[in-house]
């Protein structure tokens, strides 16, 4: 599966790396926090982000204990990211050193992803049709027979 690494076009902000299929699922993932029509991508070359040190130890609890904390510990983060490095393949790509660094802006918009435009007001249901106003009918009655 292709990964991709994604900037803002206007102030060249990393947003992230992503892993999808294809670029529309792309920009399903970067919808999550911003407008993927404002972003830009480069597929990376095999590469990842790894620790030189010693290896890091991140215990993962199983259950639903981790749903609880999540208000709590919002902002923090179990991964400790400050000894993190990209490999020196990534590491080009990211800071636009070497030959592979070619960006291609995300040309998809809302539209195309969920076919609808944004900016188009809700139609107006169909007006209930008017029946024109009756006087009032004589209905027949029949009489019964008599036994």
């Amino acid at each position: 599966m292709p990964i991709y690494l994604v900037r803002t076009i206007k102030n060249k902000d990393l947003v992230g790396i992503f892993a999808a299929p294809n670029v529309m699922e792309l920009a399903f993932l970067i919808d999550e926090a911003l407008d993927p029509d404002a972003c830009e991508y480069q597929r990376l070359p095999p590469g990842g982000i790894m620790w030189e040190e010693k290896a890091v130890a991140i215990p993962i609890e199983p259950g639903d204990e981790a749903e609880d904390d999540e208000e709590e510990d919002e902002g923090k983060s179990d991964i400790p990211w400050e000894g993190a490095r990209f490999t020196e393949v990534w590491a080009m790509s990211v800071y636009g050193v070497g030959k592979g660094s070619r960006w291609t802006k995300i040309d998809l918009t809302l539209e195309d992803m969920y076919g609808i435009d944004p900016e188009t007001p809700e139609p107006e249901p169909p007006p209930k049709p008017v029946r024109p106003k009756q006087s009032a009918r004589v209905l027949p009655f029949r009489r019964r027979e008599a036994k």
